[in-house]
């Protein structure tokens, strides 16, 4: 596994990352291992943010938290389980992993360590919940649509490429597990729907989203897009929303147009990308995701998302059967 050197400081400066490379936990490697002590609150620099979330709920004692090694057994009572595997070290002294996360442990100093987060209780395990805790800010539930955090950074900062959606997120499919409570923080809130993502399921399947249909030419699209315009124009939101509801519908709309016609739809295209980038991201659909997140904060994305998707009890989830799935 190869890793490109980004720099990760406080709340205040965020130079994230600029390439990816195998789709592990070890894209969550940062960068130089400066501190900013003497400088509480160093100048922003970074003109984009690409997220890697990992849906789920893997184990902390089995990941970055272990404690004691106790050997898992068939049957051993919850109380008795530690840690399952044991812990290794890393090249930073007294931070201990756990086995199996030795590409991660040799490059521990280019991260941020946090082991004193404590999840509020949402009630029942519904991850969604504090995934959209987690991204919004707010704690389910809300009278009020909360946004993403990409929507808020997308609005505060505007886009940075005038044909390229400030907010993309890849990889999250609604068809299946949490279908509307995933849904519920996927979206711009009431922020306005041009601030909100623009959804990308399938990286593999992107340059689909950025051109039209098979088999319709540019001059047949045109049409059909002011066709689509009047419809909008009657919409509930056009006859019943506020001026700025109405505003942000129509600029949603010219700017997924614009973005049809404009050069930067060639960042969507893959198979543009060199044989040897491609072999190096091609680990899975995340993986194709984070290469798709590179060339697109390279075109002027401002936030783009990739998530391995969650679905519960699958992937990242090791609530289920957790120590066999990891072996």
């Amino acid at each position: 596994m190869n890793f490109k050197t980004f720099n990760i400081a406080n709340r205040d400066r965020r130079e994230f990352l600029k390439t990816a490379s195998a789709a592990t936990l070890g894209a969550l490697a940062a960068g130089s291992g400066r501190t900013f002590a003497a400088d509480e609150h160093p100048e922003a620099t970074a003109d984009s943010v690409i997220l890697l979330w990992m849906g789920g709920g893997m184990a902390s004692t089995e990941t970055f938290d272990p404690k004691q090694h106790v050997p898992f057994e068939k049957g051993m009572s919850p109380e008795k389980v530690l840690s399952t595997f044991p812990a290794i070290d890393t090249v930073c002294d007294h931070i201990k992993i756990s086995e199996g996360l030795d590409r991660i442990a040799s490059v521990m100093d280019r991260g941020t360590l946090i082991r004193s987060y404590t999840a509020g209780d949402l009630g029942h395990i519904l991850h969604s919940r504090h995934q959209y805790h987690w991204h919004t800010g707010y704690a389910p539930p809300l009278t009020v649509a909360a946004p993403h955090i990409g929507s808020v950074v997308a609005r505060t900062l505007g886009q940075r490429n005038p044909a390229m959606p400030p907010f993309i997120d890849i990889g999250q499919r609604f068809t299946l597990g949490e279908r509307e409570e995933l849904k519920a923080f996927h979206t711009a809130g009431f922020l306005g729907s041009e601030y909100g993502p623009f959804l990308i399921p399938y990286p593999n399947q992107a340059t689909e989203a950025v051109q039209p249909p098979s088999g319709m030419n540019l001059e047949r699209f045109k049409k059909r897009y002011a066709a689509y315009k009047k419809i909008a124009a009657d919409s509930p939101i056009a006859r019943h929303g506020s001026d700025y509801q109405r505003e942000s519908l129509s600029r949603s709309l010219e700017n997924a147009y614009r973005l049809l016609s404009s050069p930067a739809a060639k960042a969507f295209d893959l198979s543009l990308e060199p044989k040897e980038s491609l072999e190096k991201y091609d680990t899975g659909r995340f993986g194709r995701g984070c290469l798709l997140a590179r060339r697109l904060v390279e075109e002027g994305a401002r936030f783009v998302e990739v998530t391995t998707e969650y679905v519960p009890f699958l992937h990242w989830d090791t609530h289920d059967n957790g120590h066999t799935r990891l072996a």
